[in-house]
């Protein structure tokens, strides 16, 4: 005959053994959780030019590891500028807005959400989609400064940006 401990032993490890089972993955191919490591898209909207003179754009940085995003290091690559009819920033969300990046020839097609900006910080906002190659999903930032600084293009440091993440795709 076995002791109440030993019973009440097993029983624990029992307990114990069920509720240790793996979840199901219920994300959607949309709504995956990151990877540290792995690539980022950071949907930013920046203060171009120099410091007497600056004016409104919108850029989408790339990362091909998400841990160099952190420190406002300058991205592995920058799209072309966007700005709305009216010369500012691009409205992200509610339209469709495509985003060519020169050094590639890559692009980006974005998806927010109408009401993503009313959304708390790290929620689903939307989804990006790198034309027939992957999609990534996006969520909301806290608007913080991703880099600030100039930008080498073509060998050449051409351009001055101060931008700040809106969204980040991964």
């Amino acid at each position: 005959m076995h002791s109440p401990a030993f019973i009440s032993t097993l029983l624990s490890f029992f307990i114990a053994l069920v509720s240790a089972a793996a979840a199901p993955d219920t994300a959607s191919s949309l709504e995956t959780l990151s990877k540290r490591g792995g690539e980022v898209f950071y949907l930013a909207n920046c203060l171009a030019g120099d410091v007497f003179d600056a004016y409104r754009a919108s850029y989408m940085a790339y990362y091909s590891n998400i841990d160099n995003s952190q420190n406002q290091q300058n991205p592995d690559a920058i799209s072309e500028e966007s700005r709305d009819a009216s010369g500012g920033y691009l409205h992200w969300e509610g339209k469709e807005q495509d985003i060519f990046f020169p050094t590639t020839g890559a692009t980006v097609q974005t998806h927010i959400d109408p009401n993503a900006q009313a959304r708390d910080f790290g929620a689903y906002a939307g989804f990006a989609d790198q034309l027939r190659w992957k999609k990534f999903s996006c969520y909301k930032d806290n608007s913080r400064t991703l880099f600030e600084g100039p930008l080498t293009r073509d060998g050449q440091k051409d351009l001055w940006l101060r931008c700040r993440s809106i969204y980040w795709c991964v």
